[in-house]
């Protein structure tokens, strides 16, 4: 890419740093590129025209110019900033977090246009529906930026014996993304040992309402993939499941990233 090259786009500000009064370094969300680091001279100060569009959440249009190490603003305008998610805490907190896990799993100079889209709805439904349920809204996002990151657990059958029969005594088989129905289960979760690497593995019991809502927030359109209710006694064993399997999938990609960075 030349020094002059100009790239225009449009982005989500995943993270934002201050790196002065007035200057930020923001990361954006694009379908196009994936994460890109982009240099904000100025950005912050009141009278700047690109503060709006330059915020945290805020979703933009933006072209950008290349210099020898950063991306830096040309033009911007703002299409949507999400303000209902700045008027309380824990949608903020919420919020927050997302953009975190986005941040953490997203890919510099590769194209994640689902990654995005998913994001975007998710914030969406933070800002505006007054009434969502911000945990089941949690784990649906954990379970699904999972799927859309290359690691969708198979919730279709057993993953030992392919029975599709799944009752109560399912497992999730965090570590290997399958299920595990009762039968199974007995012989893999009853004889618990250490993987090679010294690793204890993960099996979660699972309900059978809370493994139709993973299915659910796994396949549904993404603009609908928060459509769905859960029995309150088992909303726990939903979210919890879906951000273990994160927590998990968090760790698998921090591990390649790190095996890559030493090739």
């Amino acid at each position: 890419m030349s020094c002059t090259e100009q790239f225009e786009t449009r982005g989500l500000v995943i993270r934002e740093v201050r790196t002065s009064e007035a200057d930020k370094l923001l990361t954006l969300l694009t379908p196009e590129r994936g994460k890109v680091t982009v240099s904000g001279k100025g950005v912050a100060s009141l009278k700047s025209r690109h503060m709006a569009s330059c915020q945290l959440f805020s979703y933009s249009s933006f072209i950008l110019k290349k210099t020898k190490k950063y991306f830096y603003i040309a033009e911007s305008e703002t299409i949507e900033c999400f303000f209902g998610i700045r008027y309380d805490i824990e949608r903020l907190a919420l919020a927050t977090y997302i953009c975190e896990v986005v941040d953490y799993l997203a890919l510099e100079e590769v194209a994640d246009d689902d990654l995005l889209r998913l994001t975007l709805n998710t914030l969406y439904a933070l800002s505006e529906k007054k009434d969502a349920d911000l945990s089941l809204l949690k784990a649906a996002f954990e379970i699904r930026a999972a799927s859309v990151s290359g690691f969708t657990p198979d919730l279709n059958a057993c993953g030992v014996c392919g029975t599709v029969s799944l009752r109560h005594g399912t497992y999730l088989d965090v570590m290997n993304g399958r299920l595990l129905c009762p039968d199974c289960s007995k012989e893999y979760v009853s004889g618990l040992k250490e993987t090679d690497e010294g690793i204890s593995p993960i099996f979660i019991k699972i309900t059978p309402s809370s493994l139709e809502a993973m299915r659910y927030a796994v396949s549904a359109p993404i603009k609908r993939y928060l459509s769905f209710s859960i029995p309150g006694e088992e909303k726990e064993a939903f979210a919890y499941s879906c951000e273990k399997y994160l927590l998990h999938i968090s760790n698998t990609v921090s591990n390649r990233l790190n095996i890559t960075e030493t090739l």
